[in-house]
């Protein structure tokens, strides 16, 4: 697998990125897993039903040969039906699927008046996105006077709003963090600045913060789970090494 280490600006080490690429991470078992088991076993039984009718008469008298669930026939059409499900569903998956994509933009914030990155989201696809869970994840600059007191690897929003609080930062002044809660819909666009705005920092927060990601799951209209992570803050010195894990 390739890593991507990211060493930022400030000398405090580096930080090991990997999986920015949205990715599925489930899929819906009432829409896929069921059929395909469906489709497997229907599949053995024509099969079986195809053996048997090439025995002799006499040994597809005893058993186990006399166990029959469906006959050929009809056995043969339930697999072409659940074929037919099974390729379609897969085909679905591919149009309606979500595209969770965002861009950040000098000031343009609703939120804060002198927002010097702001961040939004949207869903570039052609299906709906729910959000299914959001978390965060904050590095301090080392240039930061608060020392803070910020925990390592991901936090709920709650936690992370203490976090950027502890750093010194003023909630609607320095920072603004937006509450995706569980169910929420991403908008559909493809203009990123007609999403929603998921973040925006001023001049305090742009020095104070090393990194700030944000880790995005939605549920499309199949039940299947989407993740995309997002860098939303890098440090201006940050340069990319790629190594190999």
């Amino acid at each position: 697998m390739v890593v991507l280490a990211v060493e930022d600006g400030d000398g405090g080490g580096h930080v090991e990125e990997s999986r920015w690429e949205q990715r599925r991470v489930s899929v819906s078992g009432r829409t896929l897993r069921w059929p395909r088991a469906l489709l497997a076993f229907a599949l053995v039984d024509l099969v079986w039903e195809i053996i048997k009718s090439n025995l002799d008469a006499d040994v597809r008298d005893g058993w186990p040969w006399r166990l029959t669930v469906l006959d050929a026939s009809t056995c043969a059409a339930v697999v072409a039906l659940l074929t037919g499900i099974v390729l379609t569903r897969t085909q679905l998956s591919q149009t309606m699927r979500p595209i969770l994509s965002w861009s950040a933009v000098a000031g343009n914030s609703d939120r804060l008046d002198d927002s010097r990155r702001t961040v939004y989201l949207i869903n570039a696809g052609g299906g709906r996105s729910v959000v299914h869970s959001v978390a965060y994840r904050i590095r301090a600059s080392a240039r930061c006077p608060e020392p803070g007191v910020v925990p390592p690897g991901w936090m709920p929003w709650q936690t992370a709003v203490d976090s950027l609080a502890s750093l010194g930062l003023d909630w609607n002044e320095d920072v603004f963090l937006l509450h995706l809660g569980k169910g929420a819909a991403i908008p559909m666009t493809n203009t990123g600045t007609d999403g929603m705005e998921l973040l925006a920092l001023g001049h305090k927060a742009l020095e104070r913060l090393a990194a700030l990601d944000v880790r995005i799951q939605v549920e499309d209209v199949l039940g299947d789970v989407y993740e995309r992570q997002l860098q939303c803050v890098r440090p201006a010195g940050t340069s990319s090494r790629p190594s190999r894990r």
